[in-house]
C-alpha cells in the first residue's frame, strides 16, 4: 500500500504578512500621482510599453485631481476622440486598486463596446501592473470579460441596458460614451445616482463622451441632453493656455470671450489649409505652429465659470458653486489628433465643402463632434430676411431719437464713406432685445480731415437721448465705436484722434470684462480670417500691417468676426415677435416711398455656402448691416450676453437706477430726423444736433434723476 503523502502547508509568516498588508490602511497619494509613478501603456500598434507621462496630456490631470476631491460627486468630460480623456479613468481603476480600494461599475454603450474596451485596454493594462496582476482573483469567476474581482475590490464592465442597472450598487461609475447609450434608457443620470445611494458622500461618477447629442453652443437651450447636459451643470472649465510669442493667456473654447482659433483659408485646396492652418493669439495676432502646442498645454490651466483668467494668466473670480467638475476636451489641445491642427482644419472644409454640394450635415457634424469636440446642431439657414418683411415691422409708436421703454443702454457705431460719416445708435434690453435709436449721415471728410475726426469724436463722447417717459432725462451711451479701415488716410486719422481723445479724457475704460478691457470708446475693423473670434480686443504693434498708421501697440482695436456676426444679425432679424433677440425699428426710417432704403441695406448680403457673406449685386449698399454689426460687436465687449437681468450692473438697469441716465444741464436741442438714405454720391445733409452734457465729462455727467 503506497504512503499517502504529506499535505502542503502554507508558510506561516507569509499567511501573517498577507494578513497584515491586508489590514494596511491604503496608501495616502493621488490618482495623478500614482499614474505618473506607476502607470506604463501600450501604444496601439506598438509591441513595448511606454511610461506615462503627464506632461503629454497635461489637462487630463485636472480630471483626475477632481476624480480625487470629495467636493464633486461627479465629474463630467465631454470631449473630442483621441484625446486621452479614458486614460485618467483608467488611471483611476489603477490608483483604486493599489491603493483606494473601492467597488465600480463601468458602463459602456453595448456589449460589443464593452468587449472590445476590455480586450484591447483593461486586460493589457492589467497585465503591465504587478499590483494587479497579484491582486487579481485566481478562479475563473473572478476573472471574466465583464467582472474583475481584485483583493479588496470588483469592477464589472457592463453594457448600457436596463437590466445592468437592475440590483447594483457601487460607490465609483464610469459611464463612457455616454451620448452613445440607447435613449430608451431616459436619462442615464438618474440610473446611475441609484447605484450609488448606498455609498453617499463618499461616491462618484465618472462621465465622458463625444458630445454627440447637444444642438449647439446655447447651454440654456442646446444642452439638455448628454454628457454636454451634465457639463452645464457643472463648474464649466475651459482651458487656457499661454501663446508662445507674446505670453498673453486665452483659450481655443469657442464659449470664452478671448478665443485662440485655428486660423487657415477657407477658399484653399485642401491639402493647402492643411498645411498652412495656424493658431492665431486672439491677443496679439501671434501665428502660432502646430509643434507649439505641446508647450502650450503645459502652461495650461482650467478655468471655472464664474473666473476670469487675466491676459498675464492670473485667475481671479469665484467658481459657480457645482457638486460637479466639468472638463471640456477640444481637439485642438489634443497631442493625438492624427496631422494636427493642419488634420482639424482639412477634415472641417472637407465635410463643409461636402455639405454644400450634397446638403447632408451628418459628415460635417461628425467632424466637429468627435475630432473638434465642439457640439454642432444643424446648419441655421440665415441671411434669408426680406426688406419687406422688415418694413413691415416698422413701429409707428416708435420715435427716432428717443429713447423707448426695455432700453437700458445704448450702443453708438460709426461707417467711414468718402463725404460723410453715418452714426446708427442701438438700445438693449433683457435678452438681447433690441431698438434702432438713431440713424444719421454727419458730413465730413474721414480720409483728410483731422478736424472732422476730432469733432466726430467729441460728439460720440458727449452722445445722449432724451427718455420716452417726458421726465427730460436722458440716457447716455455706453461704448461707442468707429470704423477705422476703409480708404487711404482713414486708419491714420482714427488713429491719431483716438489718441487726442485719450489724452483729453474721452477714451476711457470702464473696467476688465470677460478678461477684456472695457473701451467705452473705441476704433474697430472687421476681421479678415473667416476662423476668428467672434470679437477680440487687439493693441497691435507697429511691426504689423497698421505700422503706416502708427499704431505702436497703444491704440485698441475692437476686431469682429463679419461673418458671424452677420450670422447673428440675420438671427435677431429673423425674430418676428417681441423679445429676447427681437429688433424693433421706428417707423420713420422707411422711405417717402418704395424702395425703403434703409431696408434694403439690411437685405443687401446672403451667406454663402462657406459661410462667408457677400453682397446680393455688386452695387448693393450694406452701410446699415455693419453699422448694426458693429453695435452688437460693442454691446458684446461690454457682457451683453453676461448680464443676469435680475440683478443687472448699474448701467444697465432699471431707468430710475440707472448710472446712464441723467438730467442734463441744460435744455436738449430739438433732434433733426433724416428720413431716408442719400444716394451714395450725394452730399449729406448737416448732422444732427446732439445733446451736450456738462464740459470736460465723458459721455455726459449731468445730474442724476
Amino acid at each position: 500500500m503506497p504512503l499517502l503523502e504529506a499535505p502542503a502547508y502554507a508558510d506561516a509568516g507569509d499567511l501573517i504578512r498577507a494578513v497584515f498588508q491586508a489590514l494596511l490602511p491604503p496608501e495616502k497619494i493621488s490618482t495623478a500621482a500614482y499614474a505618473e509613478a506607476k502607470r506604463w501603456i501600450k501604444r496601439p500598434g506598438a509591441g513595448s510599453l511606454v511610461k506615462y507621462g503627464a506632461d503629454e496630456a497635461p489637462y487630463v490631470t485636472g480630471i483626475q485631481d477632481a476624480l480625487d476631491d470629495d467636493r464633486f460627486l461627479t465629474v463630467a468630460v465631454p470631449g473630442c476622440a483621441q484625446s486621452g480623456k479614458n486614460v485618467g479613468a483608467e488611471n483611476w481603476l489603477l490608483k483604486s486598486v493599489a491603493a483606494d480600494a473601492a467597488d465600480m461599475l463601468w458602463y459602456m454603450q453595448t456589449d460589443d463596446a464593452v468587449e472590445a474596451y476590455v480586450k484591447q485596454r483593461i486586460e493589457p493594462m492589467i497585465e503591465a501592473h504587478q499590483e494587479m496582476v497579484s491582486s487579481l482573483g485566481a478562479r475563473s469567476i473572478d476573472n471574466s470579460l465583464h467582472f474583475k474581482r481584485f483583493a479588496r475590490m470588483s469592477v464589472e464592465f457592463l453594457g448600457a441596458s436596463p437590466r445592468n442597472f437592475v440590483n447594483k450598487t457601487t460607490s465609483r461609475i464610469v459611464a463612457d460614451e455616454y451620448d452613445a447609450w440607447s435613449e430608451s434608457l431616459g436619462d442615464g443620470m438618474v440610473l446611475m445616482d441609484f447605484r450609488r445611494q448606498v455609498a453617499g458622500e463618499g461616491s462618484k461618477i465618472l462621465v465622458m463622451s463625444h458630445p454627440d447629442r447637444a444642438k449647439g453652443l446655447n447651454p440654456t437651450r442646446d444642452w439638455n441632453q448628454g454628457v454636454m447636459s451634465v457639463y452645464r451643470d457643472s463648474d464649466r472649465r475651459t482651458w487656457w493656455w499661454q501663446c508662445p510669442e507674446c505670453g498673453c493667456y486665452s483659450s481655443p473654447h469657442p464659449t470664452t470671450r478671448r478665443q485662440m482659433v485655428i486660423d487657415y483659408d477657407v477658399d484653399a485646396p485642401l491639402d493647402e489649409v492643411a498645411d498652412m492652418a495656424r493658431l492665431a493669439c486672439p491677443v496679439h495676432g501671434c501665428v502660432i505652429p502646430d509643434h507649439a502646442r505641446r508647450g502650450m498645454n503645459r502652461t495650461g490651466r482650467w478655468v471655472c465659470e464664474g473666473e476670469e483668467c487675466a491676459e498675464d494668466g492670473a485667475i481671479t473670480g469665484t467658481p459657480i458653486g457645482s457638486r460637479t467638475a466639468g472638463f471640456w476636451i477640444l481637439g485642438v489641445m489634443s497631442p493625438f489628433i492624427l496631422g494636427g491642427i493642419g488634420g482639424l482644419a482639412r477634415a472641417r472644409e472637407k465635410a463643409r465643402r461636402e455639405m454644400a454640394m450634397t446638403g447632408d450635415e451628418k459628415p460635417f457634424r461628425e467632424i466637429m463632434v468627435k475630432g473638434w469636440g465642439i457640439p454642432q446642431g444643424a446648419e441655421k439657414q440665415v441671411g434669408a430676411v426680406e426688406a419687406q418683411a422688415l418694413v413691415e415691422r416698422a413701429e409707428s409708436k416708435l420715435s427716432l431719437g428717443v429713447v423707448p421703454e426695455g432700453v437700458r443702454f445704448l450702443t453708438a457705431s460709426v461707417d467711414s464713406q468718402g463725404n460723410r460719416f453715418e452714426l446708427l445708435t442701438r438700445g438693449w434690453g433683457v435678452g438681447g432685445e433690441s431698438w434702432v435709436i438713431d440713424w444719421q449721415p454727419i458730413t465730413a471728410a474721414p480720409s483728410t480731415s483731422a478736424a472732422d475726426w476730432d469733432d466726430l469724436l467729441t460728439k460720440l463722447a458727449e452722445l445722449a437721448y432724451p427718455l420716452a417717459d417726458d421726465s427730460g432725462r436722458v440716457m447716455r451711451v455706453r461704448a461707442a465705436g468707429f470704423d477705422s479701415g476703409g480708404q487711404a488716410g482713414v486708419t491714420e486719422h482714427a488713429y491719431a484722434a483716438w489718441r487726442r481723445a485719450k489724452r483729453e479724457g474721452r477714451a476711457r475704460i470702464a473696467g476688465r470684462i470677460d478678461g477684456r478691457d472695457g473701451w467705452m470708446l473705441v476704433p474697430m475693423k472687421g476681421a479678415s480670417s473667416a476662423a476668428a473670434a467672434l470679437i477680440n480686443l487687439a493693441y497691435p504693434e507697429a511691426a504689423r500691417k497698421d505700422r503706416t498708421a502708427r499704431a505702436r501697440g497703444e491704440v485698441p482695436i475692437l476686431f469682429f468676426n463679419p461673418n458671424l456676426m452677420k450670422d447673428a444679425l440675420a438671427s435677431q432679424l429673423g425674430v418676428a415677435l417681441p423679445g429676447p433677440n427681437h429688433v424693433h425699428f421706428p417707423a420713420k426710417l422707411k422711405s417717402r416711398e418704395e424702395p425703403h432704403v434703409w431696408f434694403e441695406q439690411l437685405a443687401a448680403e446672403r451667406r454663402k455656402a462657406n459661410g462667408r457673406w457677400e453682397k446680393v449685386n455688386a452695387s448693393a449698399r450694406n452701410e446699415v448691416t455693419d453699422l448694426m454689426v458693429m453695435t452688437d460687436a460693442l454691446a458684446r465687449l461690454h457682457g451683453l450676453h453676461r448680464i443676469n437681468w435680475a440683478s443687472p450692473p448699474g448701467w444697465a438697469a432699471p431707468w430710475d437706477e440707472n448710472s446712464m441716465v441723467s438730467v442734463p444741464d441744460l435744455a436738449p436741442p430739438k433732434l433733426v430726423v433724416t428720413a431716408s438714405l442719400p444716394p451714395a454720391d450725394a452730399p449729406a445733409p448737416a448732422a444732427q444736433t446732439y445733446f451736450r452734457p456738462r464740459p470736460g465729462s465723458f459721455f455726459g455727467g449731468g445730474r442724476r434723476g
